[in-house]
């Protein structure tokens, strides 16, 4: 006997009823849907508010960190003054003043039995007391390094303090005396202050004695007071954001990070009630969604019925856009299935676009790079040619000379193209002409755009080259010392000094490599070259402007 199907068999009934039960049946997937992505995006917010506390902690410790710096950069360059090495205190203070740009900092001179010397809050031979914070003093002589101490109470105001401190070299290289600028507490609140904290925000800065240094918000009833076990112990072992309870008692969310400069603890925090809002209010929409639904489900089932159409058919020409390279933009409609793939086929054109633009860029900046190239092996043929007596020999100069632009060229791939580090840029330039123990290369680890490695890697080739012909590489007994760093202030100087070869006289032809060393790498530089001729080796002295590299 053959079996009809169900609904054959079922009482025909009006398709209003059956929007009515499509709609009770949709209801609690719907529901549960809705639910779900509510808390998803409350847990979404608890994620991105956590995150936020962490990247404020980091931002207010870079400000701080600015802040010590600058003081460190001040009094380093106090520290060589020359009226300080002559023992002219009165000269060297009336100096120090000058250097000060905060009204709530001073600057001191220790020596090794704690005993200040000058001190710009007071006038020059005025009795002095024994500094307030003779323990970082005495590391600062001890280890011959820049301090910054935990917060104390100054010997001469009374007020919290801190200081930034720094050695003074004598004459034999030890130190003779500390300088130091202090700095009232409250400056560090006004850094934190500075960084335009949302309200609620709190930042704090807790020295490494779990001493309160600093608050964004009630720093006079916080300050020198001590942080609670508790909090000081999660502070300094905790990763990320926490839950925790705050000084005042509060639940919050906090985030610690440490100054790179002072053994600092630098944090922030929000309202625990402020991360757990996302999730409150999802409890609420859900609740009134809920409510809603079941409340409103059956006058809406037909109104249901007809929106169902409309998002599918737009669903259909998102996707029909995407397959021509067009761009689509997402779908707003009471459909979730509807609006979560347009949303899908909206990033991914998108993403198609900035793929094919990508590669486009690609392309364009590699053609770019090419026509470089081709410009500069043309311009290395030409001269080359100039300057040699027969094929062979420019066929032999241009292929080392191609080596050498191929060596600069690996070191910048490796680097992306963004430069290299001119260590390595040296001995990729060198070691095809002498083994590591005939070369010394001393300097700083300097990281040189991609102009400059390549015109410093044609210098050093052609350097190179000559040394290993006529110079000191010439000989087993010959090496090569390139030194580099900075120099007056933001300018780099780079030097090629030849020994133990054979004995020099200067050239009675200048070819290529002159010009190149000379004339072509100083200028696409901005910079300017010596060539020395000293019986005992060659000397070759570059500067260029210190935009051309970044230290580490």
């Amino acid at each position: 006997m053959q079996i009809r199907p169900w609904h054959r068999n079922a009482r025909p009934r009006r398709i209003r009823t059956y929007l009515a039960l499509f709609a009770l049946a949709l209801t609690a997937p719907l529901i549960a849907l809705a639910v779900f992505a509510l808390t998803r995006m409350a847990t979404f917010e608890e994620v991105q508010i956590e995150r936020r506390v962490m990247q404020v902690a980091e931002d207010v410790a870079a400000d701080i960190d600015r802040e010590l710096y600058r003081a460190l950069v001040t009094l380093e360059t106090l520290a060589t003054s020359a009226e300080l090495k002559r023992g002219d205190f009165r000269a060297f203070q009336d100096q120090a003043r000058l250097a000060l740009k905060r009204t709530r900092s001073a600057i001191a001179l220790v020596d090794r039995s704690n005993q200040q010397i000058i001190d710009t809050l007071k006038d020059y031979g005025a009795e002095l007391p024994h500094t307030g914070d003779p323990a970082t003093v005495q590391h600062v002589f001890e280890t011959g390094r820049p301090q910054v101490s935990n917060l104390f109470r100054g010997s001469i105001t009374g007020d919290p303090v801190f200081n930034v401190e720094v050695p003074v070299a004598d004459t034999e290289g030890g130190v003779r005396y500390v300088l130091i600028m202090s700095f009232q507490a409250s400056l560090i609140a006004d850094v934190m202050r500075g960084a335009n904290l949302e309200p609620g925000w709190i930042a704090g800065v807790t020295d490494n004695n779990g001493i309160i240094l600093a608050r964004s918000e009630r720093q006079e009833d916080f300050v020198g007071k001590p942080l609670p076990a508790e909090l000081l112990d999660q502070s300094r072992t905790a990763r990320g954001a926490y839950r925790a309870v705050n000084v005042a008692g509060e639940a919050i969310v906090r985030a610690t990070t440490r100054s790179g400069f002072a053994d600092w603890l630098v944090s922030a925090t929000v309202p625990a009630a402020r991360v757990e809002e996302p999730r409150r209010r999802s409890y609420v929409f859900s609740a009134a969604l809920l409510v809603s639904a079941l409340s409103l489900g059956g006058v809406l089932a037909y109104l249901f019925g007809m929106l169902m159409t409309h998002p599918i058919d737009e669903a259909t020409r998102a996707a029909h856009l995407v397959g021509r390279g067009e761009q689509v933009a997402a779908l707003h409609s009471g459909l979730v299935e509807a609006n979560v793939l347009t949303e899908t086929l909206s990033n991914a054109s998108a993403e198609l676009t900035r793929r094919q633009e990508h590669a486009t860029f690609l392309m364009r900046e590699l053609a770019h790079r090419a026509k470089n190239q081709l410009a500069v092996v043309k311009g290395m043929a030409f001269q080359t040619a100039r300057q040699s007596d027969s094929l062979d020999d420019f066929l032999e100069q241009f292929e080392h000379r191609l080596q050498g632009l191929a060596q600069s060229q690996d070191v910048l791939v490796r680097q992306n193209w963004k430069g290299a580090w001119l260590k390595e840029l040296a001995q990729a330039q060198l070691e095809p002409f002498a083994p590591g123990d005939r070369v010394e290369l001393t300097g700083p680890e300097l990281f040189v755009g991609a102009t400059a490695v390549q015109n410093i890697g044609f210098a050093l080739h052609e350097l190179a080259t000559n040394a290993s012909k006529h110079g000191a590489l010439s000989t087993a007994e010959g090496h090569v010392a390139l030194t580099w760093g900075r120099i007056d202030g933001d300018r780099i100087a780079l030097d090629w000094i030849e020994h133990n070869g054979p004995a020099v006289t200067p050239p009675t032809r200048k070819g290529f490599g002159n010009r190149v060393i000379m004339q072509l790498v100083p200028h696409a530089l901005e910079g300017s070259a010596s060539l020395d001729f000293p019986p005992e080796g060659v000397r070759w002295h570059l500067e260029i402007p210190g935009s051309h590299a970044r230290s580490t």
